[in-house]
């Protein structure tokens, strides 16, 4: 994945994602107000970087029972 051109999503480029406080990180970047001025402006690829990388970063929670069944 090539280095985005926003400064702010480079902050994320940079996360260390074998870090135990990786998503505590990028959780502090995404709700930061620097994220939140730039999620409006971005363009060129820097949509489509932001997408792939949240793809690739999402966590996934193991559920005890089926949400489809009752307990």
């Amino acid at each position: 994945m090539s280095s985005p051109s926003s400064p702010v999503l480079q902050r994320l480029f940079r996360l260390d994602r074998s870090s135990p406080d990786f998503h505590d990180q990028l959780e502090d970047v995404l709700y930061g107000p620097e994220y939140v001025q730039c999620e409006q402006t971005l363009e060129g690829d820097d949509p489509v970087w932001l997408i792939d990388y949240l793809e690739e970063v999402r966590c996934y929670i193991a559920l005890p029972h089926s949400p489809l069944k009752p307990v």
